[in-house]
């Protein structure tokens, strides 16, 4: 049995994580949360321990995941765990700023086990409409620009596979547009509306009906195939660029529009540039 620890239960995603890792055999041990009530609404449902630091779920579990919507927190708690050799899941965004993600991936490249980011590039409906010659992608969804538009650039990658290489931001009324090119040649067209509710992730993919993954679908792919690589000795892992260029993606274009609208390789956009910062949700 793996144990699992989680950090920050304040989205979603705690809740719908824990009994999909129940069933791979990965039950959540243990939780590190500031907000007691919280916590305590989340072992009454779920069994597990709260503890009191980032050490003492180290010491207590077998993998820990990172989670909540503060991405500014994520690179620290990372080198902690990292520092101990602890397999890390990382919820997305995996952080905020070019610099923490090249950090981020530098340390999977390296000898820290390190995984996680959107379920979306995972998304089964998505992924199963990979093809060679894709020229074009067109993704769209609602909510905060980098919070939500994380996900909507990671469909992109399930349907054209990883290799984002560059990004332009275009002007217009939408929270985040822009267009991010592909090391295939072809484009990804992202665009992320600040609706009131958030989600509605679509891609639309010439001569293919519109793509509209499911929760049901994406979250048990995207834990099957992180949560076992994390914790299975030898497995193959992946490249630290691959686990962070959606997110750079979006910082890129939004570079991009504060400097006139040109392309902006991905790997040049400044390291300390942060335009969501003190922008997260609340907890």
């Amino acid at each position: 049995m793996t144990r699992v620890g989680m950090v920050d239960l304040s989205t979603s995603h705690p809740g719908i994580f824990a009994p999909l890792l129940a069933e791979l055999g990965m039950p959540v041990h243990a939780v590190l949360e500031p907000d007691e009530a919280r916590a305590r609404a989340f072992v009454r449902e779920h069994p597990a321990v709260v503890v009191g630091s980032l050490a003492e779920l180290a010491d207590a579990c077998d993998v820990v995941m990172l989670l909540g919507a503060d991405w500014d927190e994520r690179m620290g708690r990372l080198a902690a765990l990292a520092a101990r050799d602890v397999p890390v899941f990382v919820d997305k965004p995996m952080a905020g700023t070019a610099g923490e993600l090249r950090e981020i991936a530098a340390l999977a490249d390296g000898s820290a086990r390190v995984d996680g980011g959107s379920a979306l590039r995972v998304a089964p409906e998505a992924v199963a409409a990979r093809r060679p010659g894709r020229t074009v992608v067109e993704v769209t969804c609602g909510g905060h620009p980098f919070y939500y538009g994380v996900h909507a650039v990671a469909l992109a990658t399930a349907v054209l596979g990883p290799g984002l290489v560059g990004a332009r931001g275009v002007a217009g009324e939408r929270s985040v547009e822009g267009v991010i090119h592909h090391v295939s040649g072809a484009e990804i067209r992202v665009s992320v509306s600040a609706a009131a509710v958030a989600g509605g992730f679509a891609a639309t993919v010439p001569d293919l009906p519109r793509i509209e993954p499911v929760a049901e679908a994406f979250y048990p792919a995207l834990l099957r195939n992180v949560m076992t690589r994390l914790t299975t000795p030898d497995s193959d892992r992946r490249p630290g660029r691959e686990l962070v260029e959606c997110e750079l993606a979006l910082i890129a274009i939004a570079w991009s529009e504060e400097n006139g609208g040109d392309v902006v390789a991905l790997d040049a956009v400044p390291p300390a540039f942060h335009p969501w910062r003190g922008r997260h949700l609340p907890r």
